[in-house]
């Protein structure tokens, strides 16, 4: 599954399908159809639409802050009720569709997202070498929150090798 992290501001920077447009400005562009995504925003944030403006089963949107410690005060850390969101998402969607993922900056949250998936989609499951590429192609500034990396490979019964837990068939 061909994955790619971005930073939130990509989907008002880029066009698509011919259109220079920024897709953020064109809710009904093909581009929001023809993907997938996962688009994560601050607890403070109000607009569920900060970053992909449209809404389908093929758009989970999450809320969570950049903790690792989930016993910050007045921050929301990720959970194992979101991993498991994610999981379930994941198995749910089309594969031959490129997954954008994105938080506000593209580095934390959504980068430990797009390692573990591609880890999971693209070592795990096949050995798909030309996706795994890609996303190292697009993916050079990730530095992964480890809390949301260690609830998502136990939600996908990985073990940090990137093979199957014990017990998870």
């Amino acid at each position: 599954m061909k994955i790619r992290v971005v930073g939130q501001i990509w989907y008002r920077e880029h066009g698509w399908g011919g259109n220079p447009a920024p897709v953020y400005d064109r809710p009904e562009s093909e581009f929001w159809r023809e993907h997938n995504f996962i688009t994560i925003r601050n607890s403070g944030v109000d607009d569920e639409n900060c970053a992909v403006p449209v809404s389908g089963p093929n758009i989970l949107k999450l809320q969570f802050d950049d903790v690792i410690d989930v016993a910050e005060p007045r921050l929301v850390p990720f959970t194992p009720e979101m991993a498991r969101r994610i999981a379930e998402f994941v198995a749910a969607v089309d594969r031959s569709r490129e997954l954008f993922i994105n938080c506000a900056a593209g580095i934390s949250r959504s980068g430990a997202v797009g390692e573990v998936l591609d880890e999971y989609f693209n070592r795990y499951l096949e050995q798909n070498e030309l996706d795994h590429l890609h996303f190292a192609r697009f993916s050079s500034q990730i530095q992964g929150n480890s809390l949301v990396r260690r609830l998502l490979r136990r939600a996908l019964k990985l073990t940090c090798d990137g093979s199957s837990a014990p017990g998870a068939e």
